[in-house]
């Protein structure tokens, strides 16, 4: 018994459920010498409705990997037969089936799977039927058909016997070699990850004193590479290994949360050298802060302070005119916060070239090896 297949379109792909949905028409091809007839009739073949094949011997073919199938019915029943003078009888059928396939998502979204359609005799053992494929060409319409996210890149038949509780059986096997589409997920995913890393870099270049600013940028980047995560996560099963995809995700939001490390550091570098810093001023502030007016100035600390600091204005006003004074004042003021800001940013300064370049080199490592592996 030979058959063949044309594929009239693939449905959809589902990674979730690990199966996939195709529509095609079903043909077999096998000689019945009963239903041959003589050549003095005038009748080359038959053709015949599909409910005619419950009078005659039919193999029982089915779907091996079928989760589930239907006829269509529209107008009438998809279902053809055909038999010539000499006993030789076409079977067709029209049909929708969701067939099960096993994926290695371990590349996704950068992964080829292999994906097939099992056809075997349920009844019948090797030595009652045998199946082969209706060669030279026994598949069609391969070229025509579009996959959602895929590219069909080939297919392949194979024959094989399988052997179970009941016996040997002959399996007829057509396996569609499918390259999943990146493009997809290079706008859905890859490239928002990348644009919330480069805006998690924006803070590098916010003044350090701008507490609210910082945190607020560095927060909303870690719960928007959250909610990506989560977005991809749902879209695919729930296995244990560790996908393509997976590998970006994680880094990317260990450079946004770096990031917000990056301010913590910032911060205590400044404000802990302003604490252990202080001198004088600032243990006259804290004093201030903690003590009562009476014995804040009974108190020979803030007596030695406020003697020393009369003696420097007595010397001060002694040595410059009141002019230079106040240029001397306005240069260390325009020169006090630059030194600041040079001084405590030096970290800003070192993570707005560190942070980029070690975030290049992982894209190039990534792309490199997994493109390496669909070689």
């Amino acid at each position: 018994m030979a058959m063949d297949i044309i594929i009239a379109s693939f449905d959809s792909i589902s990674e979730v459920n690990m199966d996939y949905t195709i529509t095609m028409y079903l043909h077999q091809y096998w000689t019945d010498e009963r239903l041959s007839w003589s050549s003095s009739v005038p009748i080359d073949e038959m053709t015949l409705s599909g409910e005619f094949s419950q009078n005659i011997w039919v193999p029982d073919t089915f779907l091996a990997n079928d989760k589930q199938s239907y006829l269509h019915e529209v107008t009438e029943r998809n279902k053809m037969l055909r038999i010539s003078g000499d006993g030789k009888i076409a079977y067709g059928m029209r049909l929708t089936s969701t067939l099960s396939c096993s994926m290695n998502l371990r590349n996704f979204p950068l992964d080829a799977q292999n994906c097939t359609v099992e056809i075997e005799s349920y009844g019948y053992t090797t030595s009652e039927v045998l199946m082969k494929w209706n060669h030279p060409k026994a598949v069609h319409g391969v070229e025509q058909a579009y996959v959602p996210q895929f590219t069909i890149t080939g297919y392949q038949t194979e024959d094989r016997v399988v052997s179970t509780a009941t016996g040997s059986y002959q399996r007829l096997s057509l396996v569609f070699q499918l390259q999943r589409s990146v493009g997809y997920f290079i706008f859905q995913t890859y490239l928002p990850c990348v644009l919330i890393v480069m805006l998690s870099w924006v803070s590098f270049w916010i003044n350090h004193e701008a507490t609210s600013a910082r945190v607020a940028l560095g927060i909303t980047t870690v719960l928007t590479m959250t909610t990506i995560s989560t977005g991809v996560r749902q879209s695919l099963p729930r296995i244990s290994y560790v996908k393509s995809i997976d590998v970006y995700l994680v880094m990317c939001f260990v450079f946004v949360f770096a990031a917000l490390l990056e301010y913590a550091a910032v911060n205590y570098s400044y404000w802990g050298r302003r604490a252990r810093g202080g001198g004088e001023e600032g243990y006259v502030s804290s004093f201030i802060i903690g003590t009562s007016p009476d014995t804040f100035y009974s108190d020979p600390t803030f007596l030695l302070f406020r003697t020393r600091r009369r003696l420097r204005m007595t010397k001060m006003r002694a040595a410059s005119m009141t002019t230079s004074l106040h240029r001397m004042g306005k240069r260390a003021r325009k020169a006090l916060p630059s030194i600041r800001v040079r001084d405590v940013n030096v970290i800003d300064k070192y993570s707005r070239i560190v942070f980029p370049i070690c975030f290049v080199i992982f894209n190039i490592f990534y792309w490199g090896y997994y493109s390496l592996i669909q070689l």
